[in-house]
């Protein structure tokens, strides 16, 4: 057969000098170099050539097919699951080892893995030993949805050998790479495999041992990667479980934790979505919500309401950033934390960390509508097990058990017959304290008058949120709360949260109003005395002097928080309660019934649940004990008009001034 013609003019060309000992000796006779010309074979030329390096939210629409799902047939979509895009670059990092999602389900996290698989071995082959929590669930993944993304394409096709038995159950063999799927019940589908990519599928469905003779199934499957020092890539996926969970304990231990940011279709600024701007038009029934498609989010920007299709629209030019470093002591104190303004490649460029993690709760997932999370919420409301739910299949967040200690119902039951503002007359009451929770939105306050006596009656004059420093300021010294008689009750002491990220405004806003006002911080565990005073100079994280310092009181909450409780558990009409008006609202009486103390006799705060009245009502209780209060001796009010003209002592100090 003849062979097929070449073009001698394209082939390759290599010159030779003719004073080389090993060339044959009638090329060394030669008066000019000897010019060899040589094809190589297909094959050659496929391993040698230099392909140009893609990111694979790139690489997968022209070279995956999607096999399943909504999508199956189709080439992989960059804009169908728009929050994929940034794990799956980010995962082919040189310098990232680790990476985990910590996410809901139908996210796109499994079809990711695969997407990364494929592009793995077209452009960086290595063995893969691909881990699932059983048997069943591992064959089925390699038949049904891994072996049919090589087949699928005419790019990864052609990486199969064409041996029908290198594509087999429980392992896919390729002309680059072998492919492994194991479980992880088992050691043997684990053991004797050395792999430099590793993929762990629903980790927090892992047993916890494979066997009780074997070590922990974690620190068992992680030694796969061992003999790979250089270059070896680990990927944690799951929805979390417990705290205790992998995919969790991962996400605490990450060098980076990475949030979904979308962009508003209305005011084009980027937000950070969270559960508590989840809207449904107050209604209760979940299934009116379902039926209706009534859940919104509320952009904390511009304060636009989205519906399914604006949330979409938001989230394909979202971007994810990282959450600032001691996010996680500012969220285990129920404080906000803050995230740094680069993006996601410009940040892990400059800070190259090993192990990071993404945070795919429900909200960032075209597949769950807000509707479906309005819904979810309402059932949280009113059961544990649905709040577990809630908190693991929507949020992608642990759920820390609790016992609930009161009831909503239980806390409304003590509203008396007074409107918002209104302070209790017959000489009952000694002084108003109030307290405020600071957020990075605006300041929750609770206004409260304090009765005489070591056992203090409190009644709740008013509660709510300010939204800047003036509105707070004209809410605590210019309103008048007065009671029936007509006598001006001005608010004795304001105790305010100065942690979290406004403390130097908060230092500010205290120096402004001398005497009034003080910073507080809160110390857990259980102290010698509820409260010590330290004096700062410096503004936090500065050399800047504080003119004159600060006063800062640091409290023990487990002290005030059990005060608290004691006093929500008087009768209404005992002395002691804790009484509210009439117009107490529900999220009050929620946010009271939020903490609990564990087994170690401890406070505690379930994530994700808003306690900012709660916080409010105990500093509240710290200001009337700074101002001691519980020993101010009983002073007879005149009525308002008499005192006029009359002046008499002021009764809250009894001529003196209590604090300064």
């Amino acid at each position: 057969m003849a062979c097929p013609a070449v073009d001698i003019s394209k082939t390759p060309v290599v010159r030779l000098r003719t004073d080389l000992e090993w060339l044959p000796e009638k090329f060394c006779n030669r008066s000019s170099r000897v010019r060899i010309r040589f094809r190589s074979f297909a094959g050659e030329r496929k391993v040698y050539r230099k392909r140009k390096w893609i990111p694979p939210s790139q690489w997968a629409p022209k070279n995956r097919r999607i096999t399943y799902g909504p999508l199956s047939g189709s080439y992989y979509d960059s804009d169908f699951m728009p929050h994929m895009n940034g794990i799956i670059d980010t995962f082919v990092l040189p310098f990232v080892k680790q990476i985990g999602n910590c996410k809901v389900a139908q996210t796109g996290s499994s079809a990711g893995m695969e997407t990364c698989l494929a592009y793995l071995a077209d452009l960086a082959p290595g063995d893969a030993l691909v881990v699932y929590p059983d048997r069943d669930t591992a064959g089925k993944r390699s038949n049904d949805y891994l072996a049919p993304v090589f087949k699928g394409s005419p790019r990864l096709r052609s990486l199969l050998t064409g041996v029908q038995d290198d594509v087999a159950s429980y392992r896919i063999k390729l002309q680059t790479m072998l492919i492994y799927m194991g479980w992880a019940g088992s050691v043997t589908s684990m053991g004797n495999v050395s792999a430099k990519y590793l993929f762990l599928d629903e980790t927090d469905k892992y047993p916890e041992r494979a066997s009780k003779k074997e070590a922990p199934t974690m620190e068992l499957v992680l030694e796969r990667v061992r003999a790979f020092k250089f270059g070896s890539k680990v990927w944690f996926n799951s929805t979390p479980s417990l705290p205790s969970g992998p995919i969790w304990q991962f996400l605490l231990a990450a060098d980076a934790v990475l949030d979904f940011f979308p962009r508003c279709p209305d005011c084009e600024k980027r937000i950070y979505m969270e559960s508590k701007h989840i809207r449904c038009n107050e209604e209760k029934d979940p299934q009116k919500i379902m039926q209706e498609k009534l859940g919104r989010y509320v952009c904390t920007a511009c304060g636009s309401e989205w519906d399914d299709r604006k949330r979409d629209k938001a989230i394909k030019d979202g971007e994810w950033h990282a959450r600032c470093k001691g996010w996680r002591q500012l969220q285990e104190a129920g404080k906000p934390f803050s995230h740094d303004p680069r993006p996601r490649l410009q940040y892990l460029q400059a800070e190259r960390p090993e192990k990071v993690c993404f945070h795919s709760p429900g909200w960032i997932s075209p597949m769950v509508t807000l509707s479906e999370l309005a819904a979810a919420m309402v059932k949280a409301r009113g059961s544990k097990d649905e709040a577990h739910t809630f908190a693991n299949k929507y949020a992608a967040e642990a759920f820390y058990d609790y016992e609930v200690q009161r009831k909503e119902d239980q806390i409304l039951a003590l509203r008396d017959d007074r409107a918002d503002g209104t302070v209790p007359g017959d000489n009952q009451v000694a002084c108003l304290v109030a307290g405020v929770d600071t957020q990075d939105d605006g300041f929750f306050y609770h206004i409260m008058a304090v009765g005489f006596g070591l056992e203090q009656t409190c009644w709740q004059i008013s509660s709510g949120k300010a939204l800047s420093f003036p509105a707070l300021a004209d809410v605590l010294w210019n309103h008048e709360y007065r009671d029936n008689d007509g006598n001006v009750y001005p608010i004795a002491l304001t105790v305010q949260d100065a942690m979290g990220h406004r403390t130097s405004e908060v230092y500010d806003f205290c120096l402004a109003h001398p005497g009034k006002i003080v910073p507080y911080k809160g110390a857990s565990g259980r102290r010698a005395n509820p409260f010590t005073v330290t004096v700062k100079d410096r503004y936090p994280g500065t050399n800047r002097p504080i003119p004159g310092g600060v006063k800062l009181y640091t409290c023990d909450t487990h002290h005030f928080k059990d005060m608290l409780a004691s006093k929500l558990a008087v009768k209404v009409n005992d002395q002691g309660s804790w009484r509210l008006h009439n117009a107490a609202t529900e999220e009050y009486a929620r946010h009271l019934c939020v903490e609990y103390v564990d087994e170690r006799g401890l406070w505690q705060q379930p994530r994700g649940k808003a306690q900012h009245y709660w916080d409010c009502s105990f500093m509240a209780l710290v200001a009337a004990d700074i101002l001691r209060v519980k020993f101010w001796k009983k002073t007879v009010r005149q009525a308002q008009k008499k005192k006029k003209e009359q002046p008499a002592a002021n009764p809250f100090t009894g001529g003196r001034r209590m604090f300064g």
